[in-house]
């Protein structure tokens, strides 16, 4: 008998060793992003109305909303790249001594603008504001209502919402505060007008009137769209990992082949156009491209709006952010097909 034991402890000891040594990190649950729930009513009045409107901030980039580009351009310059979207409006991204700010527009104005760093002022609030200074300090109601034309939408908080994605009314005006739920700080701020709001219902909606609803892009904008999606992925995670002082992992286009391969198997099983065999594995696929490798770990996430709710999505999961923050990964690759988002890490040899 205590031969068996000690046999069962040194077998132990080896699945530990190998497992180690080899270096494989587990890919992460498909993290999918809330339901859309939006429902129709017929009397608006016996809906719930929300509280009076904040005044409008008067500093900080949220003055940019329904502004001319030609005032970013004024103060930011041109920006790195412009990206296109699913919601027909475009993203222009700057990086600028490092830090990211993402500035949407349409039809000649801006109207949504986001960053989840310092460097940019978005009075009234701070880039780690912890989440009780936000109660405090911030007036919101559970509800919220945005009203265009005739139309008349009713946003709802969720239990969870109120934690860490939380949503404030201006004048003409709204912003969405992601709470980092591990800190319980503001991690980044979206500014946006009520017409974006509504296209992209990220909380429960009711209705009262026409329900907006982006166009379908073509398959060619679908294919760029696809790409944008997966550099603002990168960004997105390297910006994150800077505020912990980590070093941005660098991108290889290999990786962010297979992560968008991926992806679209996702989206393909998901379809039931065929299935994937789970037996090949990034493990297979890193060897097949000979990428050689001490380590790799998989984020995957689906339904979600846009990338930066993905990322939001993730450092609020205790195994995706692990991955993110991992200060082994030294290359990264990310792939995006329709709405399911892959990111790929690795530690070089």
């Amino acid at each position: 008998m205590k031969v068996m034991f000690q046999i069962l402890i040194v077998a132990t000891c080896l699945v530990i060793i190998v497992y180690y040594t080899e270096g494989n990190s587990p890919q992460t649950e498909l993290l999918e992003g809330p339901p859309v729930i939006t429902k129709p009513i017929a009397d608006v009045e016996t809906q719930q109305r929300d509280i009076e409107n904040l005044p409008r901030p008067t500093t900080g980039i949220s003055t940019f909303i329904g502004r001319s580009p030609k005032d970013i351009l004024e103060t930011y310059d041109r920006p790195n790249r412009i990206d296109q979207s699913e919601f027909g409006y475009e993203w222009w991204i700057y990086h600028i001594k490092g830090e990211l700010l993402m500035v949407s527009i349409k039809n000649e104005k801006v109207n949504q603008i986001y960053t989840n760093n310092k460097s940019f002022p978005i009075n009234p609030f701070v880039i780690g504001q912890t989440l009780d200074e936000i109660y405090r300090s911030t007036v919101f109601g559970q509800e919220i209502t945005v009203e265009i034309d005739e139309n008349i939408y009713i946003f709802a908080m969720n239990e969870q919402d109120l934690h860490n994605r939380i949503l404030v009314k201006y004048e003409d005006l709204y912003a969405q505060l992601y709470i980092d739920r591990i800190t319980k700080q503001l991690h980044g701020v979206r500014f946006l007008d009520g017409e974006t709001l509504v296209l992209h219902k990220p909380y429960e909606m009711q209705f009262f009137g026409e329900l907006y609803e982006a166009s379908t892009p073509s398959s060619y904008m679908q294919i760029d769209i696809n790409l944008a999606n997966r550099r603002q992925l990168t960004d997105l995670a390297n910006s994150f990992r800077i505020k912990y002082e980590l070093p941005a992992l660098l991108p290889l286009d290999t990786l962010s082949s297979l992560a968008s391969e991926n992806s679209e198997d996702m989206f393909l099983q998901m379809m039931e156009v065929y299935t994937v065999d789970e037996e090949y594995s990034f493990e297979q696929q890193l060897n097949e491209i000979q990428q050689e490798y001490e380590k790799h770990g998989v984020n995957v996430a689906a339904n979600y709006k846009d990338t930066i709710e993905v990322l939001h999505g993730w450092l609020n999961s205790k195994e995706h952010r692990a991955l993110l923050i991992d200060n082994q990964f030294t290359h990264i690759g990310s792939g995006a097909y329709m709405n399911y988002f892959t990111q790929l890490y690795v530690q070089q040899k």
